[in-house]
């Protein structure tokens, strides 16, 4: 598949730190469908280990503006420069232009489209693996992406604070997805204490069964941080205070794991 980007807007980040400290941030726009495009943030590493997709959770409309602000901030849509300060490039998308929201669309073939579209874009910025990582209602749309486009989908998987029940519409559980076609690599990321009733963490041991054919499976339990606010929209839902240490639990394990890889 071949795509048309267009360049909107560039902005540098660097007026508290050596310019060096932070990465470049464009925003950019693509053609996924006939007639549909994609709005999205990316961010290259200075010497990437790896590249990811970021999909972040609830309905998956983050805002871009063309200066490279987002109307919608949190563990991953806020991510790009801890990312790429742990090695890894990144693409924030929000929702394709025909639509507004994810809801009831994030495991459908057109979704898988628009992902092809954006990992192709990676692929073509720096011969390194792609990985996508999801948070919340966003580990679907990382699961989907691997079970639908087979090889040409991502090289590995990372699924935070996963949603697993679905008692609201509102929640897009990751078992829609045929968790037992993921080939790939699979790293589950969850709070201890995450108290969103969608995502308990009691449902890992039974997730990580669920993935029985992935290459690898891994959970990283993690603790510590805030527990203020909506607990299924921020707090430890969402990492709070522990953003920068559970992104480079993150970074560690795909570096370690691409390494094993290489020897």
């Amino acid at each position: 598949m071949r795509t048309k980007v267009h360049y909107l807007f560039v902005i540098v980040l660097s007026w508290l730190a050596p310019i060096s400290s932070y990465a470049q941030v464009e925003v950019k726009e693509i053609s996924t469908r006939p007639g549909v495009t994609i709005r999205f943030v990316y961010a290259k590493a200075e010497n990437p280990v790896a590249s990811a997709v970021l999909f972040r959770g609830g309905a998956g409309n983050i805002g871009i503006f063309s200066n490279g602000s987002m109307r919608v901030e949190n563990f991953l849509s806020g991510g790009a420069q801890r990312f790429t300060q742990n090695g890894i490039s990144v693409v924030i998308p929000d929702v394709p232009s025909d639509r507004y929201t994810l809801d009831d669309f994030r495991n459908t073939p057109e979704h898988a489209q628009d992902n092809a579209a954006l990992i192709e874009f990676l692929r073509q910025q720096s011969k390194v693996p792609v990985w996508a990582i999801g948070t919340s209602n966003g580990s679907l749309s990382a699961a989907a992406s691997s079970t639908y486009l087979k090889e040409k989908g991502p090289d590995g998987l990372v699924l935070t604070s996963t949603v697993t029940e679905a008692p609201v519409p509102a929640a897009h559980s990751v078992k829609l997805a045929p968790l037992g076609e993921v080939k790939v690599p699979v790293l589950l990321v969850h709070h201890k204490q995450d108290g969103c009733k969608v995502t308990p963490y009691g449902a890992m041991p039974g997730l990580i069964a669920d993935l029985k054919s992935a290459k690898k499976v891994e959970l990283i339990s993690e603790d510590g941080g805030f527990a203020t606010g909506n607990p299924c929209h921020t707090g430890y839902h969402q990492f709070l205070g522990i953003e920068g240490a559970v992104t480079k639990d993150i970074a560690d394990w795909i570096k370690r794991y691409e390494s094993q890889q290489n020897q």
